[in-house]
């Protein structure tokens, strides 16, 4: 399994008055940890009720924290609301710094996503972090918008774009690409990431599965029809899935070499396992990506 980097917000999820741990960034590492890989998240807990809760969450992950994470501030919340049909929104009270910025890793994967990537002070040290990053080191992004938190649409759509242009694999959701591109299609818009400079552009569609494009192929992967409790962290899943996906195959290499082209069954393949784990997730309340072994044993369901 591989050594990863996960840098960005951890948070508590507050749904009908009973804290939970989450944020986009640590569901992706929490994600990834339960599929078997050494994951360290870099980001910023106070010495809180809601930051122990947080750090035992991880522990029980297998997802290390790094050094520094604690600062004078408290950790941050969002009040959650789940509608009728298991959709839910989010009302924030937070902030996000790096004091330390972010330590260099010789890690096979760096990720970032959501507020860690436009929030003003921290976003500029991961910029800096994305930008520092060696070659052969896989860079992967999930803007995952929260228009509510953003003062100037301009920059914030200046600095992901920016985000885009230093990453791999970026990963956006239907509702993410209708405010970034208000009226463009899913083509115009998965070619534009891949201008920017991405080797894989990703396009989630909720209960309609995900598109994937690279320069040379393209697949479509649909979902199946599952009973949803809520979609708390399901996007966090599918973004875990999916790098786990391409880590245990032939097209993390190919992502981070210039000029080679991608499998298209392996990345078809990676997207299937990214659908599961997301559908899996929504079967149970609030951010609870699978591990390892019932990943696996949908797939082999699928299989037989």
């Amino acid at each position: 399994m591989a050594q990863i980097q996960v840098v960005g917000e951890a948070l508590a999820d507050i749904v009908d008055g009973v804290a939970h741990p989450g944020g986009s960034p640590m569901n992706v590492a929490v994600g990834l940890g339960r599929l078997g890989h050494e994951v360290t998240l870099t980001t910023d807990l106070g010495d809180d009720e809601h930051g122990a809760l947080i750090s035992a969450h991880l522990a029980d992950s297998s997802v290390k924290l790094a050094a520094d994470t604690y600062s004078q501030e408290s950790t941050s919340y969002a009040t959650v609301s789940v509608d009728g049909v298991g959709d839910a929104t989010y009302e924030f009270s937070l902030s996000w710094d790096l004091p330390q910025g972010v330590a260099s890793s010789e890690a096979q994967l760096l990720h970032t996503g959501s507020i860690a990537g436009w929030l003003a002070p921290g976003c500029e040290k991961v910029l800096e972090a994305f930008e520092a990053s060696p070659a052969d080191q896989l860079r992967s992004y999930d803007p995952n918008v929260r228009p509510q938190l953003i003062r100037k649409r301009s920059t914030a759509v200046k600095q992901i774009e920016k985000m885009m242009s230093l990453s791999h694999v970026v990963k956006l959701s239907d509702d993410d690409a209708l405010w970034l591109y208000p009226g463009w299609d899913c083509q115009r818009i998965l070619d534009h990431i891949l201008e920017r400079g991405a080797k894989l552009a990703v396009m989630t569609f909720g209960a309609r599965g995900a598109t994937a494009r690279a320069k040379n192929t393209e697949v479509m992967v649909h979902s199946r029809p599952v009973k949803i409790v809520d979609t708390i962290g399901a996007g966090d899943a599918f973004m875990s899935g999916l790098l786990h996906g391409l880590l245990n195959s032939s097209l993390a290499q190919a992502l981070t070499t210039k000029g080679a082209a991608l499998d298209q069954s392996e990345l078809e393949f990676a997207l299937t396992q990214a659908t599961r784990c997301s559908e899996l997730t929504v079967l149970t309340s609030g951010a609870n990506p699978p591990r390892l072994e019932a990943l696996n044993d949908s797939l082999q369901a699928q299989i037989s």
